[in-house]
């Protein structure tokens, strides 16, 4: 074991510089190249004698070891990151922040839409599910109907005059 640290030891110690500037260039940060240095040394240092006398090219394998340490550094930061955008977004239901009254109106509002829609041709109303849900874009919906874009476009712009013209008939009568 003693043997294994050394050799990685040396090899590390000749391509320090070298290593932390390729460290740094992947990680964007000196702090965190010079963990991920370390990590490199322990994770060599601490492989059998076996699989150490497998490796042909040391320098060209610390490297390796050393990449892959920094790119998981990397997936560790990606996922500590949406783990911190999860809490903040869960925030905002809040009791203290939430609006009864709004919640009400966007109901009301959603459901007067989709009563509209409701109304309109069947195809209609599934060209308009599928592009307001954004599943599929208008080239996509346009190919699986075999109508053109323009077409698809049209009826989408007359399910959105319909809902305009019921929410200002409904607005008229209150």
């Amino acid at each position: 074991m003693q043997q294994l640290c050394n050799k990685w030891s040396k090899v590390i110690a000749e391509n320090e510089a070298k290593l932390l500037a390729y460290l740094n260039n992947i990680l964007r940060c000196p702090y965190l190249a010079e963990d991920a240095l370390q990590d490199t040394f322990i994770r060599l240092s601490g492989m059998s004698k076996c699989q150490d006398c497998q490796v042909k090219n040391t320098k060209s394998y610390c490297y390796q070891v050393a990449r892959n340490i920094a790119i998981d550094m990397i997936r560790k930061q990606n996922r500590e990151s949406l783990v911190d955008l999860e809490s903040i977004q869960t925030e905002q239901f809040d009791d203290e922040t939430s609006n009864i009254e709004e919640k009400y109106i966007d109901a009301q509002l959603s459901d007067k839409v989709n009563s509209t829609i409701g109304k309109l041709s069947q195809r209609h109303q599934n060209v308009v599910s599928f592009y307001r849900d954004g599943r599929l874009k208008q080239k996509e919906i346009a190919k699986m109907y075999h109508i053109s874009p323009t077409l698809v476009n049209f009826m989408i712009k007359e399910a959105i005059q319909s809902c305009q013209n019921e929410l200002q008939a409904g607005a008229l009568t209150h």
